[in-house]
């Protein structure tokens, strides 16, 4: 790796003046010498430390991705959601000029360890990070970017920068009543009556409360009731388990919503190792319409957001912020549509 010494040695001039000519401050040095360094570190392939130039500097072109780290997932950069995202996102924010370092956080204190020590110049949040969205706003005064959150602080005060609501964000939720809403409208629109609600812990996360919400809603006012026993928290629990239960008895469920695609493929998979067949004996909906959503065998009827347009909102709200931290708070809210494709049986016919 090319060093300031290199470079310096072959200028024939000190380090300093190396790192004063690549860092802009060149008012001590001369033109022809500013130029003539550039060319060299050109030529020799040298690549900036950001980290070094932002403490050097007290600013940075360094952008935070906040990826909560949660205990059940192993990588969660394998999650099709999130590499969508931090793909799309990475790609944004270097055509701004910046670039994107991402951090799994396990816990709050990590949070302002990351922040401060690398000087960023705006961070983006991933995950649930609604219990902590108050005091990372008061601890952090730089432009913040949070997604999918349903935090009920909507005004936040903070020095030198606008406030955060925890729900602000550059992309938009899709987890509203209305996208749930699909997923059952669709199911009943096919004959199905006994349903299942598969997901993680619905207490304390928005995003799955909601979606659960909009489902159970739907389905009251057709008159269908969806049993406690048929809400599965899937946390811990094997899938395989799961849908053996719930093809028992003299009532087996027909159709199974889930706030996840990759959990649809787990309920694939857990079908088949039983015996049976996606949508011949179990109808599946999933959420998020991944890469892989049309691939596999059926192809998955989902809930479709824009994963891609929803990190490209993130960053151009981000960029808004950073160029004028005095922008007003903004809580943008995309929308969903039914991918309809082969996972759901028609009952009605």
């Amino acid at each position: 790796m090319v060093t300031l010494k290199d470079i310096a040695d072959k200028a024939g001039v000190s380090s300093m003046t190396v790192s004063r000519a690549l860092n802009g401050r060149s008012k001590d040095i001369s033109q022809k010498t500013a130029e003539k360094i550039k060319k060299i570190a050109e030529e020799m392939g040298y690549i900036p430390n950001s980290s070094a130039k932002a403490l050097a500097s007290h600013s940075s072109k360094l952008i935070a991705a906040m990826l909560m780290d949660y205990p059940w997932d192993p990588n969660p950069l394998v999650d099709s959601y999130n590499s969508a995202f931090f793909g799309e996102l990475a790609r944004e924010i270097q055509k701004n000029g910046y670039d994107l370092m991402l951090h799994y956080i396990k816990d709050y204190s990590e949070v302002n360890y990351c922040l401060k020590s690398w000087k960023v110049a705006g961070a983006v949040f991933i995950g649930f990070f609604d219990d902590n969205i108050r005091q990372i706003q008061e601890d952090n005064h730089i432009p913040l970017v949070f997604t999918d959150s349903y935090s009920t602080v909507r005004r936040i005060t903070n020095v030198g920068i606008d406030d955060f609501h925890g729900g602000e964000l550059a992309a938009g939720y899709l987890l509203s009543k209305g996208h749930t809403e699909l997923a059952a409208r669709y199911l009943l629109s096919k004959g199905h009556r006994n349903l299942a609600f598969i997901g993680p812990e619905a207490i304390g996360n928005g995003v799955i409360m909601h979606r659960l919400q909009g489902f159970c809603s739907y389905l009251r006012e057709a008159g269908v009731h969806l049993s406690p026993e048929h809400i599965i928290n899937l946390t811990g629990q094997d899938m395989k388990e799961i849908i053996k239960t719930l093809k028992k008895g003299p009532r087996p469920v027909t159709g199974i919503f889930t706030t996840a695609d990759n959990c649809a493929f787990d309920i694939y998979a857990a079908a088949h190792h039983l015996g049976y067949q996606v949508p011949e004996d179990l109808s599946v909906i999933g959420f998020d319409d991944n890469s892989m959503s049309s691939r596999v065998i059926p192809p998955l009827t989902t809930i479709r957001q824009d994963i891609c347009r929803k990190a490209r909102i993130t960053c151009e709200i981000l960029m808004k912020k950073i160029q004028d931290p005095k922008s007003p708070a903004e809580n943008i809210i995309l929308d969903v549509e039914l991918a309809e494709r082969e996972s759901v049986r028609d009952l009605s016919l």
